[in-house]
């Protein structure tokens, strides 16, 4: 299994951007790991920061119906909410549109959420929320964003992957989602 620290050894991540990884596990924090190609170690990543989850804290894995829905939002939050993948269908786990919404209810009642999508940019992050029904306050609400990039052919198992950049999100100015940058690879 890979983790944060098998991670840091293999020169995927610096210590400093592990640590911050491991934090937002540890506290809880609703994250998103985002890359545009497949086969960049999306999932991977978020395996990895769950694993620092405090023992006790339970896993929902979702798929997005509305039984599990109406079921998750009539007990107290008591675990983080795990998606295996938002902004388009193609497996199972893989959520788009309404079932996306679905999520962002859950969000919005107090579950932490860990996923990841298909994305180049902290902006593209919100167009996709946004193409499937989720407005830019709700997706402002999930508070770190982490680019992984493949650093060659994705489908290559000897290919090596990075952090890229972990962002912090702050809110929206102007109708716009600001996300202060606390990790860039190299930048140390």
């Amino acid at each position: 299994m890979i983790t944060l620290e098998t991670m840091v050894e293999g020169n995927s991540i610096e210590p400093e951007g592990a640590d911050l990884l491991m934090s937002i596990g540890e506290a809880r924090e609703s994250f998103l790991v985002y890359s545009l190609p497949r086969n960049a170690g999306k999932s991977t990543l978020v395996e990895a920061i769950l694993a620092k989850v405090p023992a006790g804290c339970r896993r929902y894995d979702f798929t997005g119906t509305e039984s599990e829905t109406t079921r998750l939002l009539s007990q107290s939050p008591d675990g983080y909410l795990v998606v295996a993948e938002m902004g388009h269908r193609g497996r199972p786990g893989y959520l788009a549109g309404e079932e996306v919404a679905r999520v962002f209810q859950l969000v919005n009642h107090g579950y932490p959420l860990a996923s990841s999508l298909h994305a180049d940019t902290v902006g593209q992050v919100y167009e996709v929320l946004s193409r499937n029904g989720v407005s830019v306050e709700e997706a402002s609400t999930i508070r770190y964003l982490v680019k992984v990039q493949a650093l060659g052919d994705p489908f290559d198992p000897g290919t090596r992957r990075i952090v890229e950049a972990i962002h912090e999100v702050s809110g929206v100015v102007g109708g716009e989602v600001h996300a202060i940058p606390r990790y860039r690879a190299g930048a140390a």
